[in-house]
């Protein structure tokens, strides 16, 4: 999508929103698990946005967002209501979790607002959302991007939930892997959970992202979860100066690896207005991400519960399941809701829009990151 920014002028191009290189086009994922995984990628509409309708579990309807709240207090609650009222449906993917909570290995995608003013939010793949910078509903919402921060109504640290600690040997052989040492707040906090997560959703006081997933963690049975193997494929946002250490909702966490400032943890916001189509993984790193700690000890003292004003919006928002026609039929069938049927390969295909060249990033031309990763067209 060409996004007029500011005043154009003959001696200035257009902006063009992140991915908007892909308009009617499918982008199938640089990692070849993740290309297996979801065999039919990801469609780009017309305005450069992706439809994350056929490869999303659940779709919520979100009341207009109030004229009252900051950019990152109305993220917060969008990601609290859309979750209070999943599980108030009886999807059984929320059963057990605690209030407001993300179901793990799930992101909540909010999608672009455009003509309609509909506000809507759909639950996806975390890795399937993070395999391509993008933009939707947050950077193309009415939410005052002036006013940033969350109220400051106090609360302690979570609790970490965590089943494993890692040996001295296994985390000399990542190190080995990744080709240094971790710094020491971070590496601590790996070797006593392999990638815990806090017990109940947690929010930074100066952010809108919300903390309930687990961070990457070493030998998982999901390789896309594996600190290692992730971090092969972001490269187009992050430089090797920076090491990701997992998702939130609303982007990755990433910790300070190299070039000074080591062992600081950074915020990258996955629906950042100010990202454009031409910027490199510098250029994010310079100039989008985001400072949260010195370390990743500070960063973990810092988190706290919702503040309960944003959580009891979110408890009376007047928000509506819906299922748009194609819901999931893209998703894996272990997936998918067993009432959504995948349509056969011939209809999907009649059915699918088809541009001059219907294309995947898998060869020809390349955007390359730190290591040959990223996104391609073929």
């Amino acid at each position: 999508m060409v996004v007029p920014h500011g005043t154009a002028s003959p001696a200035r191009e257009p902006r063009v929103i992140p991915g908007g290189r892909y308009v009617f086009q499918i982008v199938h994922p640089a990692s070849p698990m993740l290309r297996i995984r979801y065999r039919d990628g990801i469609p780009v509409g017309p305005h450069g946005f992706p439809d994350w309708i056929p490869c999303a579990h659940a779709v919520v309807r979100l009341p207009p967002c109030s004229p009252d709240l900051g950019v990152d207090e109305a993220r917060v609650v969008d990601v609290l209501t859309a979750n209070n009222t999943m599980a108030a449906s009886g999807d059984p993917l929320w059963a057990g979790l605690p209030g407001g909570a993300t179901p793990a290995g799930w992101t909540w995608a909010h999608l672009p607002v455009l003509l309609s003013g509909t506000r809507r939010i759909a639950l996806v793949p975390v890795e399937l959302h993070g395999a391509y910078r993008h933009l939707g509903g947050v950077s193309t919402g009415k939410a005052d991007r002036a006013r940033r921060g969350l109220p400051a109504e106090g609360g302690a640290p979570p609790r970490i939930r965590f089943t494993q600690r890692l040996s001295d040997e296994v985390m000399e052989k990542v190190e080995e892997r990744l080709g240094y040492g971790l710094p020491a707040g971070y590496r601590s906090f790996l070797r006593r959970t392999n990638g815990g997560c806090p017990a109940a959703p947690a929010v930074h006081p100066g952010f809108g992202f919300v903390v309930d997933q687990p961070f990457f963690g070493v030998a998982r049975q999901d390789r896309l979860q594996d600190l290692v193997y992730a971090n092969a494929w972001f490269g187009d946002r992050l430089t090797p100066d920076f090491l990701a250490i997992g998702y939130v909702q609303g982007g990755l966490i990433a910790v300070r690896v190299r070039g000074g400032d080591e062992g600081s943890i950074w915020y990258w916001d996955d629906d950042d207005p100010r990202d454009t189509d031409t910027y490199t993984a510098g250029d994010v790193c310079k100039r989008l991400l985001r400072r949260c700690a010195d370390d990743f000890v500070a960063f973990w003292q810092v988190l706290t519960e919702p503040p309960p004003s944003l959580r009891e919006l979110a408890a009376h928002n007047p928000a509506t399941v819906v299922v748009p026609e194609g819901t999931g039929v893209s998703l894996p069938a272990s997936r998918r809701v067993p009432s959504r049927s995948r349509p056969s390969r011939s209809k999907a295909q009649s059915q699918r829009p088809r541009s001059p060249s219907d294309h995947s990033m898998a060869a020809g031309e390349r955007h390359r990151g730190r290591d040959g990763a990223g996104t391609d067209r073929r």
